[in-house]
Formats: structure tokens, C-alpha cells, sequence
């Protein structure tokens, strides 16, 4: 390999990092594991081996290096923080914490220790722990525009949204030129503090740059709903439809808005296409049969009501209005036993003092004593 020069650790090693910083990490590997050749017990050539392997994309043989290399420098932080972020790559986030945590007892004042172990725990869902990690990275450094929004993602996760909000808006300071897409995090958690104007508004900044992004007119859709302008969120929905991958629940909402208005006869039309994509979803076919209910298309309703109960069979609420149904076709003995069969669901002994029942549970047992009386169904608000 050298020619005329003598090989030795220290021309090795010289070598291999020069390749290793000329970015030739195959050569830089070639000239480490020769130098091991020389000297087993050399301390530092562990880590540039597990340095390169990471450059290769081999977090496997690099874990194996610095766990070498740890046990000639067992208070490197550097160290557990590199194997940590192999264990992160492979996704061994617990064995990442871990290192992380040895890393952030040999240097307590690196915040970057803290964000690696926050971000490690919000991949397994330790939200709490993340947020106090990354409070703990905060304390030393407040204007890291991606810790700022580690912080609010935690917190909206957290379903904290105001302090979530606090933080997006902080990240919104410190970069004027920030991510389009940090408006839909603010407008989310205006949403969710029902402050639907500005939600509205910030979901806006995107779609006047980007039109297409049909998630954001789902959510437009919804702040319409919070403000109740159901017509609004119908105009909304409908243009999320075109372009959503997941039209189902578009138009599970179009349905559900169109009952609201009282267009029945739409409701059933929308309910239908999601039922088209999803048809092992009970709650839609329960929907669906509100909306026939609605339209006193009894037979249809019960159809669907018995469809949402073969695939739930412990939906009481489509047993009561499939019972319902029967009821005002005077069908009694099939009201009867679907109006039992919610009260069983329901854990409701209704042969004891009425008193003691919510108004919708007396109502069952109301309904069900008029057909033991033969007394049609009385229509009641919903």
C-alpha cells in the first residue's frame, strides 16, 4: 500500500483521516482496520472506524466501534451520543435514550443532548418526557428555531394548544422567511382553541401560494363548522374532495354537514361514497340510515341500521333506531325486542324506578312500553 514508506500506526492513522476528509471513506476505512492490524489497543482509532461506518451508511458495524471505543473512553460523552444516534437510525429509540442519558450526565449543560432525547422519546410517543427534555434544551438556548418547534409539536401532541401555539408563533419571529407550512401548525391550534377566524386566516397564507392543498380547505371546512356556517363548510369540503387521498372522510363530513342542513337526500348520496371506499365502517351505514330515517325510508334505514349491527354487534345506538323504524311501520314485536336489546347494550334494567334514567335511556323504555301498548311512534327531536 505505501510503496517505499514504512508502514506504522501513526502514517495509518495520518491517511485515514486524510481520506476521511477528502470524503473517500472507503480508502480512510481500508487504512483504520490496518492500523488495527498494528495496534488492537489503539484508543482512538475505534471511533474514527465507527465515524466512517456511519459515513457508509453501516450504523451496524459503527454501534459495534464505538461501543469499543467506549470502553477506552467511558466518560467521552461524544461517544454515547454518536452510538445513540445509530441506535436512533435503526430505530432503537429506548437504546438511544439510554445513551443519551450517559451522554447528558458527562455533559449536563449540552443542550443538544437534551433535543436528541427528546426527539428519540416523542418517536415512541413519551410526550411528556420529550417536552420536559426539550424545556431543559430551552433554558440554554432560546432562539433554535427547529427546538422552538420540537416544543410546540410536543405540546399540540400534548393537546396543550395554547402553549403550542406560544412556541409556533415564537419560531415565526426569529424567521420571517419560516416554513409555509408553520401556518397550518398555528391555524391547527387556533382550530382547536376554537379561534376559527384567525385559524381561517392562517390556513389562507398557504392556499394563496399553494391552491391545490386540498388538506387545508378539510380544515377550512371545519373552522365553518365551529363558526356554524354549515353552507360555507359544504363549499369547503367540496373542493377538499377533488383533490383529498382520503375522500372517505371528506365525505363522511359532507354527509354529516348536509344532515345538519336537513338535505337528507344529500346526506344519503355523500354517506353512500364513503361507504363506497370504506364499507366495513358500521358508524357510516348507521349514518346513512339516520338520513333515510329522515327521509321515512324505513326499509332502507333498517337495512343499513342491520348492517352497522352485523358489523357491531354492540351498537345499541343502531338497535334503537332500527327499532325505531319498526316502531312507526307498527311492526310492535320487532320494536319490542330491538328496544330490549339497547337497554341489555346499554346495562339498563328497565323494570325498576324510571326516575333513575337519563331523559334519552326513559325515552327507549317509553318507546318500548308504547308498543307493548300499541301506540305508534311519536317523532321526537333530535
Amino acid at each position: 500500500m505505501f510503496g517505499i514508506f514504512k508502514k506504522s500506526p501513526e502514517k495509518l492513522l495520518y491517511l485515514g483521516n486524510t481520506e476521511f476528509q477528502n470524503n473517500n471513506f472507503e480508502e480512510a476505512l481500508e487504512y483504520y482496520l490496518e492500523l488495527l492490524e498494528f495496534d488492537k489497543n489503539h484508543k482512538e482509532v475505534y471511533e474514527h472506524i465507527g465515524d466512517t461506518y456511519v459515513q457508509l451508511n453501516n450504523c451496524d458495524e459503527a454501534i459495534k466501534f464505538y461501543t469499543k471505543s467506549i470502553r477506552f473512553n467511558n466518560k467521552q460523552a461524544s461517544l454515547y451520543m454518536k452510538r445513540g444516534d445509530c441506535y436512533f437510525v435503526r430505530e432503537e429509540f429506548n437504546n438511544a435514550i439510554a445513551d443519551y442519558d450517559k451522554a447528558n450526565t458527562l455533559e449536563p449543560t449540552n443542550w443538544l443532548i437534551f433535543i436528541k432525547k427528546g426527539n428519540a422519546e416523542l418517536k415512541i410517543e413519551y410526550y411528556e418526557e420529550a417536552l420536559a427534555d426539550f424545556l431543559k434544551a430551552y433554558e440554554y438556548e432560546k432562539d433554535d428555531p427547529i427546538l422552538l418547534e420540537n416544543i410546540g409539536n410536543t405540546y399540540f401532541q400534548l393537546k396543550d394548544y395554547k402553549n403550542a401555539l406560544f412556541f409556533f408563533e415564537e419560531v415565526k419571529k426569529l424567521n420571517h422567511n419560516s416554513n409555509l407550512y408553520l401556518h397550518d401548525k398555528i391555524g391547527d391550534c387556533l382550530k382547536e382553541l376554537k379561534r376559527y377566524e384567525e385559524a381561517i386566516k392562517s390556513y389562507d397564507v398557504i392556499l394563496r401560494v399553494q391552491k391545490s392543498e386540498s388538506y387545508l380547505y378539510d380544515k377550512i371546512g371545519d373552522c365553518y363548522i365551529g363558526l356554524g356556517k354549515n353552507e360555507k363548510a359544504i363549499e369547503f369540503y367540496k373542493h377538499a374532495v377533488k383533490y383529498s387521498d382520503n375522500k372517505a372522510f371528506i365525505f363522511d363530513k359532507l354527509g354529516t354537514t348536509f344532515y345538519k342542513l336537513g338535505r337528507y337526500h344529500e346526506a344519503v348520496e355523500a354517506y353512500s361514497k364513503s361507504i363506497n371506499f370504506y364499507p366495513d365502517k358500521f358508524y357510516l351505514y348507521s349514518k346513512r340510515g339516520q338520513a333515510y330515517q329522515k327521509l321515512k325510508i324505513y326499509d332502507q334505514a333498517i337495512v343499513n341500521y342491520s348492517k352497522a349491527i352485523e358489523l357491531n354487534p354492540n351498537d345499541s345506538f343502531s338497535y334503537n333506531k332500527r327499532a325505531e323504524c319498526y316502531h312507526a311501520l307498527t311492526q310492535f314485536e320487532k320494536a319490542i325486542l330491538d328496544y330490549k336489546k339497547t337497554l341489555e347494550l346499554l346495562n339498563i334494567r328497565y323494570d325498576i324506578t324510571l326516575q333513575v334514567f337519563d331523559q334519552r335511556d326513559l325515552l327507549v323504555i317509553k318507546n318500548m312500553q308504547d308498543c307493548l301498548d300499541g301506540i305508534p311512534l311519536q317523532q321526537q327531536n333530535e
